[in-house]
């Protein structure tokens, strides 16, 4: 299948405009405090302050619903009482989409000071985790499939699928 001209690289890049320039700082904060903490008192406040802020159950859970959701508005069409579950999907995907940006964006700043300190398999580690969030979100922001998706969607679904199956074979 090959994507028309007008479709859009990335249809997440406004939200994480939106939330990198807080996100980022925060996650940068968050893991020198965690560095301090631990070397203090073994205390992981830095982890506790990320963990917060990336609701990965809730990504998930959400995008289960998006993709049943769409499948059952594929089959039904613009049958009678779809009007709901459609509003429902935009609801959700919006919401999934800002958890997933939030997300990516803490981790990608969390992933900042490993590297520069040199704990580079910290911060690679932190970066793949960013990139299946930045993924999650590119995923539930596009549409049916094949109406006005992004032209990286195969690839952040390559991502979702692939890469906790990559990390189980080479990490653990």
């Amino acid at each position: 299948m090959r994507l028309s001209e007008n479709n859009p690289w990335i249809l997440v890049s406004g939200d994480f405009r939106r939330n990198a320039p807080y996100f980022v700082p925060f996650g940068v904060l968050a893991s020198i405090l965690q560095i301090v903490a631990y070397h203090f008192n073994r205390a992981n406040w830095g982890e506790i302050l990320l963990l917060e802020h990336v609701a990965f159950h809730s990504t998930v859970v959400s995008i289960l619903f998006l993709w049943t959701a769409r499948l059952i508005l594929a089959w039904r069409g613009n049958g009678r009482g779809m009007a709901w579950l459609r509003d429902s999907v935009t609801d959700v995907a919006n919401r999934a989409v800002g958890f997933a940006s939030v997300a990516a964006s803490a981790l990608f700043g969390f992933a900042l000071v490993p590297a520069i300190t040199g704990a580079f398999w910290h911060a690679g580690m932190f970066m793949l985790c960013s990139l299946y969030f930045a993924s999650l979100a590119e995923v539930a922001a596009n549409p049916l499939p094949g109406k006005g998706e992004s032209k990286i969607h195969p690839i952040a679904m390559g991502v979702i699928i692939g890469m906790p199956f990559a990390l189980s074979r080479t990490v653990f």
